[in-house]
């Protein structure tokens, strides 16, 4: 769009003065001289009075019309949910809305984070303590070759920019973003895909190195006081790992623990305050708990005392493992399988122990059908080829929330119950408005997650996720494919209102709140903030 400023002309005709003779040269002829010098002064007064009046016109014109167009771009990228945030909208000194080229320092402190008596519990160093539910998400991108957070790449159909995600999750009460890294790309320390982010609208986002980047997301959330869990997600771009070292896959225990220096010693200051802690590995299913290698209770100590030696303030989020287990709801006795990083049975009896106390939060995950048609969600069916369940038979909401309630507190629930820990969901989730059974068990699933959840005492937990690439293998249970869904729709503009509709249930969570920012030239903060 461009600009014409409005030129004014203005053409003074000259007036012919009076010709000289011999009789006008008495004062008379000087005073006939005095009207048309009048009248030219006049004229040049006002013509000059007018260029100034339209030149500060053409500048308020200007500015008027830099500010639509800088509005239009803004709400161009905007998410569609129609919220208003409370603390307004950054402007630039040249104008642009929602898009600084560095953002304010915040002047927080870190936190010494803690878990104890069953809370998370944010102290600082005055002594002041603020307990903290998470109404968390996860947004998934920069554990992949492309090293970014996705949905950054703003264009004329889809996309939006980093400073509107933290906008939206605000206006939401998300509180807290769990942002899944790749230990090889830790460890490499490359820049990200450029190309797939607009950088004419996330101009303060740093793409010289892969920890940069994981530097400005967290600048950006911690703005709106939304906190970062960062989740040691995968040992490479291409594979996860069932745990914290692979052979195969190239990374050795000292790779991984080099990779944990990086991120401690890059992030560990008051400039990344919103740092709550560090997942020490997702989902280890191919490990044991106290047994045979690879042994993730022995694994998680090791990682956890690396953290917390080099970020004392920092917490340690430990998964569960997957194994089978045997359990009797509604008078029938099967076996389970844990969904893949919710096998806690055995971490009462050997806890994770760290050098610095108050420190381990459990974080196991719980899903639904539409990651697998686990039996215990139905009366009935028959399991088929691919992992399918045929003839299945939805149950009613009270057995169905019965089911949900018992497998959670089997797998993990009872440490609510039973430690000091806190204890959250890292991953919960799955298809919710997609869902295609008749009688939405799905759906009715994740509703069930977030009652246990509100009910038992949970510190709350991060759905799956903000992305809508997020997929799923099966919906309904008797079949299988892949299905997307995720708290965007698939333009990263539009809202996913349903399941954003269902997870308002969370706003209920008893210490939900912002992140609390302790200045560090206050003494005091109040713990309502």
């Amino acid at each position: 769009m461009s600009y014409v400023r409005p030129s004014e002309r203005f053409t003074v005709m000259s007036s012919h003065l009076p010709q000289v003779t011999d009789k006008s040269e008495k004062f008379k002829g000087r005073i006939r001289t005095y009207p048309g010098l009048i009248l030219f002064l006049l004229i040049v007064g006002v013509a000059a009075g007018l260029i100034v009046y339209g030149g500060v016109q053409a500048r308020r014109d200007r500015d008027e019309a830099a500010k639509r167009y800088n509005d239009f771009i803004f709400y161009k990228r905007k998410i569609r949910d129609g919220g208003v945030n409370e603390e307004g909208d950054l402007v630039s000194d040249d104008g642009q809305v929602g898009n600084p080229l560095k953002y304010p320092d915040m002047g927080c402190e870190l936190p010494n984070y803690l878990s104890k008596g069953g809370k998370i519990v944010a102290v600082s160093k005055n002594g002041t303590q603020v307990t903290i539910g998470i109404k968390g998400t996860n947004w998934f991108g920069m554990e992949t070759s492309l090293r970014i957070p996705y949905g950054l790449w703003e264009n004329s159909e889809n996309g939006t920019s980093a400073y509107e995600i933290a906008a939206f999750l605000s206006r939401n009460n998300f509180n807290s973003v769990r942002l899944p890294l790749s230990i090889a790309n830790i460890l490499s320390n490359k820049a990200p895909e450029k190309n797939l982010i607009n950088m004419a609208t996330n101009r303060a986002i740093n793409l010289k190195t892969y920890i940069s980047m994981i530097q400005s997301i967290i600048k950006v959330l911690g703005y709106r006081r939304i906190s970062v869990l960062l989740s040691l997600h995968t040992l490479t771009p291409q594979a996860s790992g069932g745990a914290w070292y692979s052979e195969k896959l190239g990374i050795s225990e000292k790779d991984y623990f080099n990779a944990v220096d990086k991120l401690t010693s890059s992030l560990c200051s008051s400039k990344y305050w919103n740092i709550v802690g560090v997942d020490l590995k997702n989902e280890p299913y191919e490990s044991s708990w106290g047994g045979e290698a690879p042994d993730w209770h022995r694994g998680a100590t090791l990682i956890g005392n690396r953290v917390v030696s080099d970020c004392k303030n920092w917490l340690a989020f430990v998964e569960g493992i997957n194994s089978q287990h045997t359990i009797t709801l509604q008078g029938k006795t099967d076996t389970y399988y844990d969904w893949w990083g919710g096998g806690l049975q055995k971490a009462k009896q050997l806890p994770v122990e760290l050098k610095v106390q108050n420190k381990v939060v459990y974080a196991p995950h719980y899903y639904t059908t539409a990651v697998n048609p686990a039996w215990y969600f139905y009366g009935g069916g028959t399991f088929g080829p691919s992992g399918v369940y045929t003839d299945y038979i939805e149950l009613d909401n009270a057995t169905l929330y019965s089911n949900v309630a018992d497998t959670m507190y089997d797998m993990f629930g009872y440490l609510v119950d039973e430690t000091e820990n806190a204890v959250l969901l890292g991953e919960f989730g799955g298809l919710y408005e997609k869902d295609a059974h008749p009688r939405k068990t799905t759906q009715r699933t994740i509703d069930a997650t977030i009652q246990v959840m509100m009910k038992k005492g949970y510190c709350g937990g991060y759905m799956w996720s903000l992305n809508p690439e997020s997929a799923y293998q099966f919906n309904p249970a008797d079949t299988g494919g892949k299905f997307t869904e995720g708290l965007l729709e698939d333009d990263w503009l539009t809202p996913n209102k349903v399941f954003i509709r269902a997870l308002e249930a969370m706003d209920g969570l008893k210490d939900l709140k912002r992140f609390p920012c302790f200045h560090e030239e206050i003494d005091s903060i109040s713990t309502e903030d």
